[in-house]
């Protein structure tokens, strides 16, 4: 027995008469959820839906009006949309805005960001350059301050004249820090570099005595690109803030390009003398290469590799034979043959000073730089008898360089008899390096 609230229930739901809702309950067992999903399904709906269920009215017609539909179908035709014929009056329209037209654009424009970084690197680089004059006046930040303005003005053509005697080398890079240390990777160089300060007058003579000596400049362009900046500038601020030199200035110091990180550096007031500076950059380099991986203090090596002990071959044992059989060291076998040792050559005479000669400057390992005298007609291999004897090492140990250019003069074209001078070594320094 179906209850009649189920009934009326169904009615009220699905709109269907008191018949149709009798047999769909009957056909659930009296479930009114199922009766309802069975109505549904078998398309009951479709008969006469419920008033809950009907479709909405269908929106009234628009009023028609011609100027309206000319523009949309102009702005339609520009779309490349067919907008259909014009007789559309008994159909209802809705007003459509124009498309917006397409254009192109950028956010930010690479070419004008370079210029301005160029043109900021530009006013910094002008405004260093007055800082570091000297016929700024009174201007407390160049490094004529405390002067009269008049004194100046009287004396413009000797304040260019110091200037021009004071100022930064000619290879300093103008390019930025990072651009710099770019181009130091590529071509497999270091980074010197040395911030100044206008009011600390050794800044003024490292310029003046120092990167100006031909030597240092051959060092330095050989092996190093150069970056000189002060301490006012935006990126020698930065760099002072970085490496915590700005308490000590001048600062001189050589930047690894590989790891950024600064592998030496030194006082720039101990740089009073050309010659002293051409042994720290020397030296520097018979320590350090860059074709050989990055100091241990880099962060590219791992502060916790360490090498590995070499087992002591007397420890080694052979597996799979009868009876245990001794390694032999090659220590042993060094001792069962004789060593025969080279004696070190003795020092030949050097000719005196009122003969026809050449100088040769000769670089020991110990660092310690002896210029010597040759006889033109002499041969090379006199040169080494001299290194050899000056290092104390047999003269088959010993081999010899020029450090510009870097070239060895064992392998030289016409071997150790060629004549000294037609070996160009006359006036270069010769660097020693004995084999071990």
């Amino acid at each position: 027995m179906i209850a009649d609230e189920s009934v009326a229930e169904f009615i009220s739901l699905a709109g269907a008469s008191d018949e149709e809702a009798r047999g769909y309950l009957e056909m659930a067992g009296g479930n009114l959820q199922q009766a309802l999903g069975l109505f549904f399904e078998m398309g009951g709906a479709t008969s006469s839906p419920s008033p809950a269920l009907r479709p909405a009215r269908p929106p009234s017609p628009v009023e028609y009006n011609e100027d309206v539909a000319a523009e949309v179908r102009a702005a339609a035709v520009a779309a490349g949309i067919d907008a259909g014929p014009l007789g559309m009056q008994d159909e209802a329209m809705e007003e459509v805005r124009a498309p917006m037209p397409s254009y192109q654009d950028q956010i930010i424009d690479p070419e004008h960001e370079q210029r301005r970084m160029e043109e900021a690197m530009a006013a910094d680089s002008a405004a260093m350059y007055r800082r570091m004059s000297f016929d700024r006046g009174n201007d407390p930040a160049g490094a004529g301050a405390g002067e009269q303005q008049d004194e100046q003005m009287g004396e413009g053509n000797t304040g260019k004249a110091i200037n021009r005697l004071f100022a930064a080398p000619e290879y300093n890079e103008g390019a930025s820090y990072y651009q710099t240390i770019e181009k130091a990777k590529t071509e497999g160089k270091w980074v010197l570099v040395n911030i100044q300060q206008a009011e600390v007058f050794a800044s003024h003579t490292l310029n003046r005595d120092v990167w100006s000596d031909d030597t240092v400049k051959d060092v330095i362009q050989g092996s190093f690109l150069f970056w000189q900046r002060d301490d006012k500038s935006a990126e020698g601020d930065q760099f002072c803030h970085y490496h915590q030199c700005g308490h000590q200035l001048p600062h001189i110091c050589i930047i690894d390009p590989r790891t950024g990180r600064r592998v030496k550096n030194w006082d720039g007031r101990k740089w009073v003398e050309s010659h002293a500076a051409a042994e720290y950059l020397l030296g520097f380099l018979d320590q350090f290469s860059m074709s050989r991986s990055p100091p241990p203090q880099s962060p590219v090596g791992s502060p916790t590799s360490k090498p590995q002990a070499i087992p002591d071959p007397s420890s080694i044992e052979l597996q799979g034979l009868d009876e245990p059989m001794e390694v032999e060291t090659s220590s042993a076998r060094v001792a069962e043959q004789p060593v025969e040792s080279d004696p070190v050559p003795v020092m030949p005479d050097e000719p005196a000073e009122d003969i026809e000669h050449l100088k040769v400057s000769i670089r020991l390992p110990s660092g310690q730089r002896i210029t010597r005298r040759f006889r033109p007609e002499d041969p090379l291999e006199q040169m080494f008898v001299v290194a050899a004897a000056l290092a104390e090492k047999p003269a088959r140990l010993v081999d010899l360089s020029t450090q510009f250019p870097k070239r060895s003069l064992r392998d030289i074209e016409g071997g150790l008899t060629v004549p000294m001078k037609d070996a160009q070594v006359a006036g270069n320094m010769i660097m020693v390096n004995v084999r071990t």
